[in-house]
């Protein structure tokens, strides 16, 4: 890089005799410099921000970017898929032999290996591995694994290096297990999710594999009831928990008997159905003094336990879903003073909930999912009062319970009214919106992001610029006409987004719009055009996480 920076610069070396300092100054040509003459760290760190389709389309242009392209710290987001439902391990091992990559994550899902491919596989990347999964292809739901004892040894032993490991499928070893049996292991291991009869073994101890666990996730799926004994070996030692058993038909609490000093994460998404059962979930978290984050998908929120949550003051993340979430929520939690997210489900809110209190003192992200609002300017008008560091608001709508759609309950325009301060706005409905109900947007003129997904735009009108906007993630069905209801006369997508958002630095669309697989290359190349130095990502769409469903944009 210097010796081409040499031919197109002038250099000027000046040195202090007297401190022994020198400095070099360097003069430029304009236009000079290409971004081929950024230092590799540099380029390096660059490529880690594209996504993978991005990468792969990068890696083309050259050698050099090839290199880079899925260098160690480009691959942090990439997951090899050996998938044997669809292929023979064989397969995959005659492909990836002559690799170069240093894959770091790993989905196996693997019916037989007979040969021990995949075990090839593994052992190639082993140095450089982080993260397996071992699941199941969904288009083989019937697939039963087995696996011989000596084969888990040999599997353990090239996953020593790891420090996540995932089994999310059926299997079993498929002999008997000697208490001789020496288990290789996972000193670096540090989160285990374990799933249906995922070798959870009286024999084969993880207490012993992974003596270093700190973060277990147990989800309960095919009428499997029992906790693994798992959570009971590390409940010392343990930061996160989280058990996931929505589809268990009976209460099965055995684990709140135990004693999690260190929890500071605690997620339950459980189907309590009896007062005794959420006594022992209060009686848990009464012992857990650290907890930072409680998430809970239950059938009762006692009163017992939203007391015993204001008494964790350390607590800063809060998620509860139930199917009737208590009215005297907000002034309850308004108590825990470093709360900074709130996320709510299914609730009827009003303004009165939020007069009885003084306010959150460091509220700064409001999630509601399918939550009624009655009377939105004045309860918003209270959100403003209340919680007056709210900079994030999420609005989602998951099963068209209270929100849908935004045309006629005015809840956009009460947050423009009210919320001035927001720095980033995420609406979700699955409805047709009119672009009139933005017409008040502009008055949010600290908001940086702004978050849409609906079925359709009703493009009916123009809209005052809103120069604070620089990002824009937009997500509809399509730009096409049977998606939208037109007026008498319709103002183009591309020339409303260009004109109301003049700021925008980077928009994120659906794949399917920026690949241009339906009928909307018209206006995508008409608002490239109009916003040329915007940066357009494609959004690929993300399952919905049971912990935050703003994954939906």
């Amino acid at each position: 890089m210097l010796q081409r920076m040499r031919k197109r610069a002038h250099v000027e070396l000046e040195i202090f005799p007297t401190t022994g300092i020198f400095w070099v100054s360097c003069i430029m040509q304009p236009d000079s410099l290409s971004i081929e003459d950024l230092p590799n760290e540099v380029f390096e760190q660059i490529i880690s921000n594209l996504c993978v389709e991005d990468r792969k389309s990068a890696s083309l242009v050259s050698q050099r970017w090839a290199r880079f392209a899925f260098s160690r710290i480009a691959l942090g987001d990439v997951l090899l898929e050996l998938n044997c439902a669809q292929r023979r391990p064989y397969d995959y091992w005659h492909v990836l032999q002559h690799s170069a990559r240093n894959y770091r994550n790993v989905v196996l899902k693997f019916a037989e290996d007979e040969e021990g491919h995949l075990l090839k596989i593994l052992d190639k990347f082993q140095y450089s591995l982080e993260y397996v999964s071992i699941e199941q292809d969904p288009d083989a739901r019937l697939l039963h694994s087995e696996i011989s004892v000596n084969y888990l040894v040999q599997l353990l032993s090239i996953l020593e290096g790891i420090r996540e490991l995932k089994v999310k499928t059926v299997l079993e070893i498929s002999d008997n297990v000697s208490p001789d049996v020496d288990f290789p292991q996972l000193p670096n291991l540090k989160c285990l999710s374990l799933g249906t009869n995922c070798l959870d073994s009286s024999v084969i101890d993880w207490s012993v594999i992974a003596p270093n666990i700190r973060n277990i996730v147990v989800p309960l799926e095919d009428n499997r009831t029992e906790i693994p004994a798992a959570i009971a070996k590390f409940s010392g030692q343990l930061r996160v928990l989280s058990v996931d058993a929505r589809f268990v038909e009976r209460d099965q609490l055995t684990f709140c008997q135990e004693q999690f000093p260190s929890l500071e994460t605690f997620r339950l998404l459980y189907p309590i159905y009896n007062p005794a059962s959420s006594n022992e979930v209060v009686s848990l978290i009464q012992q857990c003094t650290n907890l930072t984050e409680i998430s809970f998908f239950n059938n009762i929120i006692t009163a017992d336990l939203i007391g015993t949550l204001t008494q964790c003051l350390q607590l800063k993340i809060v998620n509860i879903d139930a199917n009737q979430v208590p009215p005297t929520i907000f002034s309850r939690l308004s108590k825990l003073p470093r709360l900074s997210q709130l996320i709510l489900h299914k609730m009827e809110v009003q303004p009165a909930m939020l007069t009885s209190f003084k306010c959150f003192p460091e509220l700064r992200q409001l999630t509601c999912l399918s939550i009624r609002i009655s009377s939105p300017d004045a309860f918003f008008c209270q959100v403003q009062k209340k919680m007056p560091k709210l900079v994030v608001l999420e609005l989602l709508d998951r099963f068209r319970f209270g929100l849908n759609n935004f045309n006629s309950t005015g809840v956009v325009s009460a947050i423009c009214e009210n919320l001035r301060f927001l720095q980033r706005l995420s609406l979700v409905d699955w409805a047709i919106w009119d672009v009139s109900t933005f017409d008040k947007l502009y008055r949010l003129d600290h908001l940086t992001e702004l978050r849409l997904k609906c079925i359709g735009i009703n493009a009916n009108g123009e809209l005052k610029p809103c120069k604070s906007i620089k990002k824009l993630v937009l997500d509809i069905d399509s730009f096409n006409p049977p998606d939208v209801i037109f007026p008498v006369s319709r103002t183009p997508l591309s020339e409303l987004i260009s004109t109301s958002l003049p700021a925008l630095g980077s928009i994120e669309l659906p794949r399917r719009l920026l690949d241009r697989t339906k009928r909307s290359e018209q206006e995508i190349a008409t608002l490239r055009t109009l916003l040329p130095s915007c940066a357009f990502y494609r959004k690929t769409r993300l399952k919905m996480a049971d912990r935050d469903y703003a994954s939906l944009l």
